[in-house]
């Protein structure tokens, strides 16, 4: 087990226990088939599952990696494939949002690139298909993701300058009113369930955002 920041005693005893002897004696917040979240006071604890293992490993990898991004959880301590513990992030995801303020988060789309452009950025691509679902919108209106568990390096910095080449021009291309590149982005708010109205909206208000978002980076 690794220490990043400093936790509770009684929390770090917890964690050095589970780690020799693998039993946990709580109610889960989730159960999934690669992991199971427990909550910790202020602290998240997700513990790896038999078939999450190797997917934990990358997770641990770039949950420490990704620490400076504003979008990612602060990290406190891990054991690599087996389990990590972060910042607990009390927030809502898009659905819980609209239902609980009535309306979606204002920086709706900008949120989606900006944390995907951030990840690129430092040098991880990102292969869950899923990715805009762990998003998490807290009462202050900061935007966190919950599961980093398909982030692959990306050391070949040709590589990295193309991806992010390539997501600036989506960017730029939706700016302009292109909305072919949409598409990924309008099958994550049909899942939930928005309106053309809202869809809409999310849109006009990411094109008057200022500074310009790829402009700004």
């Amino acid at each position: 087990m690794r220490i990043v920041k400093s936790v509770p005693a009684n929390i770090e005893h917890l964690l050095d226990r589970y780690e020799k002897n693998g039993h946990l004696t709580m109610q889960a917040s989730l159960m999934g088939k690669q992991s199971v979240v427990y909550r910790l006071q202020e602290y998240c604890l997700k513990v790896y599952t038999p078939r999450g293992k190797v997917d934990g490993e990358l997770e641990c990898e770039a949950l420490l990696s990704l620490q400076n991004n504003p979008h990612v959880p602060e990290l406190y301590a891990y054991a690599s494939g087996n389990f990590v513990l972060t910042e607990w992030i009390e927030g809502f995801n898009l659905s819980e949002y609209r239902a609980t303020y009535g309306h979606i988060p204002h920086n709706l789309i900008y949120d989606l690139f900006s944390t995907e452009l951030q990840q690129i950025q430092a040098g991880y691509r990102d292969w869950d298909f899923i990715r805009y679902e762990n998003l998490l919108w807290t009462a202050t209106g900061e935007v966190k993701r919950t599961d980093f568990w398909l982030c692959e390096p990306v050391s070949c910095m040709r590589l990295r300058e193309r991806l992010q080449h390539n997501i600036i021009r989506k960017i730029e291309r939706i700016y302009s009113g292109d909305e072919t590149d949409l598409e990924e982005v309008v099958h994550y708010f049909d899942r939930h369930g928005l309106t053309t109205t809202e869809v809409q909206e999310a849109l006009a208000h990411f094109r008057s955002h200022t500074p310009r978002m790829a402009l700004a980076q």
